[in-house]
């Protein structure tokens, strides 16, 4: 059986109440996976273009901070 097969099985052993709320998390998930969330042509450009970046600038700590309000942990 595969985990499919257990979750579609688990699934149809639920009361429509608790059903509904897997129902909502799988519909999420699956739009999640929807072409509108995929980068653009141009997009994926700059990701090209700044992951070949032979000398990369990053963030000083203190600007992190200051955009999330927390230091960002490595």
């Amino acid at each position: 059986m595969t985990v499919l097969d257990s979750f579609v099985s688990f699934a149809n052993s639920l009361s429509a109440d608790r059903l509904q709320s897997v129902e909502a998390a799988l519909a999420a998930l699956m739009e999640s996976y929807a072409d509108t969330y995929g980068f653009t042509p141009a997009e994926m450009q700059e990701i090209e273009r700044r992951v070949a970046e032979p000398a990369p600038q990053y963030a000083s700590p203190a600007a992190i901070t200051q955009l999330f309000g927390k230091p960002f942990g490595s």
